[in-house]
């Protein structure tokens, strides 16, 4: 006589019970290996970090134009200088009136940020304090190196750099925008620059902020024409935003 399945009773029988178990076991391997499968193929996170929790005490010269920047000596070198740019907490720019701190040596205290050789602090607020005893950072030197016709995308600097992963793309752009919209610096991440990726500080041709009609464009593949330049170890793209156009 075949077996019979009776719900109620408190096991089912021997041929039933195996065949389950073999079921099961199956959709577990299966779904492992789905899993597996799905990680394998995703793109690597970019090697970007935030020093989340970690504040540090930083000491420099302040740089108000385009963005604002802490210019830091580096340790053996007066001749040479890192450059920081300064951000709030959240979705802010530096809360801070950094006109009145221009080309003066201050101390503040932030949370570090990075990728590749492009640098942010998130400045705890009302941190700032000049220090005179700071010796003057060196003032970065500006190369123009012409005019430029680049394919990539606008990003918010802040979650570009780190704080976000990843931080671009698609996936990003609702927080791009409303980044952007904050005061948070524009950065142009190109597909090649010279041969080989890299990531520019964004402005219009007056060195400010690109003005809000170019949010649209914020986390899309776009094509910019601008002028580059070289100020110490970073690039500055100037554009406007009637030289920015979507692709297709």
């Amino acid at each position: 006589m075949k077996e019979f399945y009776v719900g109620y009773l408190p096991a089912a029988p021997s041929a039933t019970r195996r065949f389950v178990r073999w079921i099961v076991a199956l959709l577990v391997l299966a779904a492992a290996g789905s899993a597996i499968t799905i990680a394998a193929l995703q793109n690597p996170f970019a090697a970007s970090v935030f020093e989340f929790g970690k504040t540090r005490t930083f000491a420099g010269t302040i740089e108000a134009s385009p963005y604002p920047t802490l210019i830091v000596p580096r340790p053996g070198n007066a001749s040479s200088s890192s450059r920081y740019l300064l951000v709030g907490v959240g979705k802010h720019g530096a809360d801070l009136d950094v006109t009145k701190y221009d080309r003066k040596a201050v101390r503040l205290t932030g949370t570090l940020t990075f990728r590749g050789t492009q640098t942010m602090i998130e400045v705890v607020s009302d941190s700032f304090a000049e220090d005179p005893g700071i010796a003057p950072a060196a003032q970065s030197t500006l190369k123009d190196l012409g005019p430029f016709d680049l394919v990539g995308e606008i990003v918010d600097g802040k979650c570009y750099l780190g704080v976000m992963n990843p931080g671009e793309g698609k996936v990003h752009r609702d927080c791009a925008v409303r980044c952007l919209s904050g005061g948070i610096p524009p950065l142009f991440a190109a597909d090649d620059f010279e041969g080989a990726p890299a990531t520019l500080v964004l402005t219009d041709h007056t060195q400010k902020l690109l003005p809000k009609t170019s949010l649209p464009f914020a986390a899309k593949r776009v094509r910019v024409r601008g002028h580059v330049f070289r100020v110490g170890d970073s690039l500055r793209l100037e554009t406007d935003p009637t030289a920015i156009s979507p692709l297709s």
